[in-house]
């Protein structure tokens, strides 16, 4: 009788033990299940961002080829944006930024030839920004031409505005001396971003300065969309003030003609500005364009980045984030 009850007992300790086995199994399993569902589902809807978000870069440049008109002003609607629109499941927000407002620091060299008009401005920009508080302006000038150029040697000497600063540029051989070594490009930068590889520009003078730069080669600035830094390196005739003069006589009406100026600024300004735009550096205008757009679907987003011709609406630039 003993003997019954205790197979009795271990075959209930037995049945125990194995229910609270499957018990843990299938707890294990469900939670996997769900799991892989719940990754399926972001992926599904991460999938649905990216075309929601590629729609939107389309979407952008479809506005781009709708504005017809003789100036690019940031009252326009192409710099109003969408936000947030709904589609579907889902929302996506595009934003257009005038890229020929701002400084083209690639223009600051050809090939290896760097070019005065673009080094006088991006030493004058520099200053405008009062970045001399953290940096010398022209080892910074020195050191981006280097990073650009295709010679190995480093620049010694800035001429800008009749002056003749000594620097130390930086080539290969600094940047494999460096703890975590890499090459000098020698070639334009594709990102802004990049500027962070180079000598000087720390993370807080790069985000400073970004807002007002672009990595292309456009020497015409738009007097429309340009900020005050980006007017004021046009000439060392355009004073701070002066800047802030033009930015306040196009936000009461666009700038389509040079000439508009004439009774607003101080005689010695505009001819500086009107020799300018007759040389085909400053117009009222854009070409370039970066499309930003970034599209949720429930769990899953997406942000695309694009930058395009709007004369040609030839895309330059494409960027999945």
């Amino acid at each position: 009788m003993k003997d019954r009850r205790g197979n009795r007992g271990m075959a209930l300790l037995l049945v125990l033990v194995v229910v609270a086995l499957l018990t843990s199994l299938l707890t294990d399993l469900a939670f996997s299940t769900m799991v892989d569902m719940r990754l399926t589902e972001t992926f599904r809807d991460s999938t649905r961002a990216y075309y929601l978000a590629k729609g939107g870069i389309n979407a952008g440049r479809m506005i781009l080829q709708e504005d017809r008109n003789k100036y690019d002003s940031l009252d326009e609607v192409w710099s109003k944006g969408v936000i947030n629109y709904p589609v579907g499941e889902g929302n996506v927000t595009i934003l257009i930024e005038d890229q020929d407002g701002k400084l083209a620091i690639n223009g600051l060299v050809q090939g290896n030839s760097p070019q005065a008009i673009m080094i006088d401005r991006f030493y004058r920009f520099l200053i405008a920004m009062e970045i001399e508080q953290q940096a010398d302006p022209a080892e910074l000038t020195a050191a981006l031409i280097d990073w650009i150029d295709t010679g190995d040697d480093p620049y010694t000497e800035i001429h800008t505005d009749d002056q003749s600063l000594p620097v130390s540029g930086a080539e290969d051989i600094y940047y494999r001396s460096l703890p975590q070594d890499y090459r000098c490009k020698n070639g334009p930068l594709e990102t802004l971003q990049e500027l962070s590889l180079v000598k000087g520009f720390t993370p807080e003078i790069v985000k400073l300065i970004s807002p007002h730069l672009a990595v292309n080669e456009t020497l015409q600035v738009n007097i429309n969309t340009a900020s005050v830094e980006v007017l004021m390196s046009l000439d060392l005739q355009v004073s701070r003030e002066a800047a802030q003069e033009i930015i306040d006589y196009r936000q009461s009406q666009p700038i389509v003609n040079v000439a508009q100026l004439e009774e607003v600024l101080a005689p010695e300004v505009y001819i500086v500005l009107k020799t300018l735009a007759n040389l085909q550096q400053l117009g009222t205008t854009s070409r370039t364009y970066r499309i930003e757009a970034s599209a949720l679907v429930n769990d899953g987003s997406r942000r695309l980045l694009a930058d395009v011709d709007k004369q040609s609406n030839k895309l330059l630039f494409f960027k999945v984030n």
